[in-house]
């Protein structure tokens, strides 16, 4: 940020910034929409809905204390269910497609595959039927509602004072998670989470923030993708675990196979953050474990 947009910043109001960051957004969903919608379906449609939604969700979270604590939350949840089912339907696409490159060729495995196919079709049905029954259009009527109030003076703050204390929040929650083990899968999850957070909340302030904040963002993207991939994984293995149609012999084949992609990803995890990893005994169900000895 050269010194006069950082001039700017210093003197702008959070509020009338927000409200032309979820406009902007706002704005992106009708083209997305038709997209979601149509027949065949467009393959990128529902990534680029979710990620539209997240970020709306993102700015009414860090900008609730702005905008209206009650009032934000109502939009966010409004927007909950299409957001959560654009999810659902995104982690079943990752799932197939990772089982599918592990080149197992075996009748049960197929079924299954088969079966999980049906789901996700399912799952894009009943998006589809979200959206076409209007739970976005609410979600976006409230939305506009609530944009088109004035923020109360008394509620708006400086917009390089909200964008730095969010930024630091997010930052800590990062912190607060960091100390996650190779093998906690709910932690891991966690601090995925929490880079995420990190991430578009840095990316939604990144015109009022000072250079090193800013480059938070690219760094929190790197390593929600790292754990995303890893996340991924963890996601497989239970789903092969819990499946009944598989016979012992194909569940320890695929779980064989997982588990080297496993370790190979969390290698390349600790290889970004900078841990030194060695193999310990494998656990049930052909896991195996990966203990940290040291970390910079």
């Amino acid at each position: 940020m050269n010194e006069g947009a950082a001039l700017a910043a210093t003197a702008a109001m959070a509020g009338p910034f927000l409200v032309a960051k979820l406009r902007a957004l706002d704005a992106r969903l009708d083209g997305i929409v038709p997209r979601v919608l149509a027949t065949p379906p467009d393959d990128s449609a529902v990534h680029d809905l979710r990620v539209v939604l997240r970020r709306i969700r993102t700015v009414l979270e860090v900008g609730r204390s702005v905008l209206g604590p009650f009032h934000a939350e109502e939009v966010r949840r409004a927007l909950r269910d299409v957001h959560q089912a654009t999810g659902e339907l995104r982690d079943e696409e990752v799932l197939l497609s990772m089982l599918g490159e592990l080149g197992v060729d075996l009748p049960d495995v197929n079924a299954w595959l088969d079966g999980r196919r049906l789901r996700e079709e399912r799952l894009r049905r009943a998006l589809v039927h979200l959206v076409q029954s209007g739970a976005l259009d609410d979600g976006r009527r409230l939305l506009d509602a609530l944009l088109a109030f004035r923020v109360k003076p008394s509620r708006d703050r400086r917009l390089a004072k909200v964008a730095r204390r969010s930024v630091d929040e997010a930052r800590r929650g990062v912190d607060r998670r960091r100390a996650a083990e190779p093998d906690d899968v709910e932690g891991l999850h966690r601090l995925r989470i929490a880079y995420k957070r990190l991430r578009y909340t840095a990316e939604t302030f990144a015109d009022a923030l000072p250079a090193d904040l800013a480059a938070l963002a690219p760094t929190a993207a790197r390593f929600q993708r790292w754990l995303g991939d890893l996340h991924d994984v963890h996601v497989a293995i239970a789903s092969v675990r819990r499946a009944r149609k598989l016979t012992n012999e194909s569940r320890a084949e695929l779980l064989a196979i997982l588990e080297r992609l496993r370790v190979e990803r969390v290698a390349a995890y600790a290889k970004e953050v900078g841990l030194a990893l060695v193999p310990t005994l494998p656990q049930a169900e052909g896991t195996a474990s990966l203990r940290k000895i040291s970390s910079r």
